[in-house]
């Protein structure tokens, strides 16, 4: 067979195995600089090039490709006519008599891959500080691996001299360099990095220096600099400040979009809309008065659209989650991004519609804009425009091509749904869809929930919770914090153990099958479906 291959292909199976092995030597220096990025939690949505690319994915399989690859190698070499190297040689290169410290060694090379694939398959299964130790044999593996490829002769003949410019060693040579700067790279400012990414927000303090009236249920708040300066922080167009709030022995944390201009530095808004009589939302319409300061953490999300990430953009909000598309808007507006923008605004009624002046106003100055506004009941009012549900007809006619744009959506869970729903039977990529939602619609129906009695464990407090109330809204009314940034179930910071009773949730997506086998749950999302709940916090 081999004859064949040299005289039809001028390959041989000992060539085979070197290109398998700069393959291999190839996915292992992309999973390094990967793997690099993800030990920094380096984010491409908020840093360049600011599109979601799934590092962790590609992380993972780079890692498979090369353990396949480097487990393909030797396995040609039998095949090899007079290479000596036996079947047993490729499990225990020892034995062979062609280089075999350097052979051994990428078979060590190989094995310790295997053993970092395998243990980083089953991560859920250790602690993650315990993981996180094994998963250093990765250096040793492309260390070993590249010692192995520099230096072994390619035709594994004793005493043959070794061409280090050969194409093959210059691309071994390559990927060492590069692995060796990697390292470096991370030793000597990943480290820094990592602390600014891993805590890239501010925390602190802001003042309200001015309050607006939006509508009857929404208010604009105006925050500043305590000293007067420029804010302390930058924010890219679509993020949101977590506010950690104090309304007598009850704690809120919530979080709101910046619906100001990025470009704006000596303040920054945030739009609040009033939902019921008491919790963080009526504190803050109440009790909130111009001079008053806000403990905010922010800025946060990656939520965002700085007209970098596609050739253009749809919009569409419901309600109140029209709030980062106005900081977007203005964004672009500033900047006269060349390209079409459309916004579509669903509210209940005419006089929902928020921020109407200042959308006009974009509309009139930024030519790229187009907006249209569309109330689902208008009985009782003088609206001369289009009105009723959000449907695919609507869409196409609104949005030419619609299929080839990005697309935001932002607002009630329901409103979402129905969206992407509409999106998916016209042909949109689910890759092009991006959505946010806001608040805690996303219970449709209380069928099979139970009101209970939640007990929180290490704080030594009770409370009684009716059904559908969440826990983490249980834990406010208790006076028990519980971190929390999103209440939407995509961070996972409000992630508790649950000691006894059992809840749903509608969502768990930010909980690994660890959390899950060791009995976590988002408080955001958890609702009981038992008499009695007790909770680990």
């Amino acid at each position: 067979m081999e004859e064949k291959l040299i005289r039809f292909l001028d390959v041989s199976f000992i060539d085979i195995s070197a290109y398998v092995g700069l393959a291999a030597a190839g996915f292992m220096t992309v999973n390094l600089l990967i793997g690099l990025l993800l030990s920094i939690q380096y984010s491409p949505v908020t840093s360049w090039p600011h599109f979601r690319i799934p590092l962790f994915a590609i992380h993972k399989w780079t890692g498979y490709s090369a353990l396949f690859l480097a487990l393909l190698l030797p396995l040609w070499l039998p095949l090899a006519n007079g290479s000596n190297f036996s079947v047993l040689a490729v499990f225990y290169p020892l034995i062979t008599t062609e280089q075999p410290i350097l052979t051994s060694l990428g078979a060590l090379s190989a094995y310790t891959l295997l053993f970092v694939v395998v243990t980083a398959y089953l991560r859920n299964k250790f602690e993650y500080v315990t993981w996180k130790k094994i998963h250093y044999a990765s250096y040793f593996v492309i260390v070993s691996f590249l010692i192995h490829g520099i230096f072994t002769e390619p035709s594994l003949k004793p005493g043959a001299d070794i061409n280090y410019f050969d194409g093959g060693k210059l691309f071994i040579e390559a990927c060492a360099l590069i692995c060796i700067c990697l390292v470096v790279w991370r030793i000597s400012i990943g480290g820094q990095i990592r602390r600014k990414i891993a805590d890239p927000t501010w925390r602190g303090q802001l003042v309200v220096s001015n309050i607006f009236d939006v509508a009857k249920d929404v208010k604009v708040f105006r925050l500043v600099n305590p000293l007067g300066t420029k804010l302390p922080f930058r924010f890219l167009p679509g993020q949101y400040l977590s506010f950690h709030l104090l309304d007598g022995d009850r704690t809120f944390t919530r979080s709101y979009s910046i619906c100001s201009a990025p470009q704006q530095e000596k303040y920054c808004e945030i739009g609040v809309k009033r939902n019921g009589e008491a919790g963080a939302s009526a504190h803050l319409h109440e009790d909130m008065e111009v001079g008053s300061t806000l403990t905010c953490i922010g800025p946060l999300g990656g939520f965002t659209f700085t007209g970098a990430e596609a050739d253009s953009i749809v919009l569409i909000a419901g309600g109140i989650g029209i709030t980062p598309f106005l900081c977007v808007l203005q964004h672009l507006a500033h900047s006269q991004w060349p390209h079409e923008v459309f916004l579509v605004f669903a509210v209940s009624s005419p006089e929902k519609i928020l921020f109407e002046k200042e959308l006009r106003e974009l509309a009139q100055m930024y030519r790229q804009f187009k907006f249209i506004f569309l109330p689902s009941n208008i009985n009782g009012f003088k609206w001369e425009g289009p009105s009723g549900r959000l449907t695919s007809t609507f869409l196409t006619d609104f949005i030419p091509e619609i299929e080839r744009r990005r697309i935001h959506l932002c607002g009630p869970e329901q409103m979402m749904f129905s969206a992407v729903e509409l999106l998916h039977s016209l042909n949109v990529p689910p890759a092009q869809i991006h959505t946010e939602s806001f608040g805690n619609q996303n219970i449709v129906s209380i069928d099979g929930l139970s009101s209970s009695t939640v007990t929180f464990v290490a704080s030594e407090k009770s409370c009684f919770a009716p059904a559908g109330m969440t826990l983490l809204d249980a834990a406010e009314q208790c006076g028990v914090a519980i971190e929390s940034l999103c209440r939407t179930g995509t961070c996972g910071t409000c992630k508790v153990k649950l000691v006894a009773g059992n809840v749903v949730m509608q969502r768990d997506a930010a909980l690994t099958k660890g959390d899950i086998r060791h009995q976590f749950v988002l408080a955001c999302q958890a609702r009981s479906v038992t008499s009695e709940i007790r909770l680990q916090c």
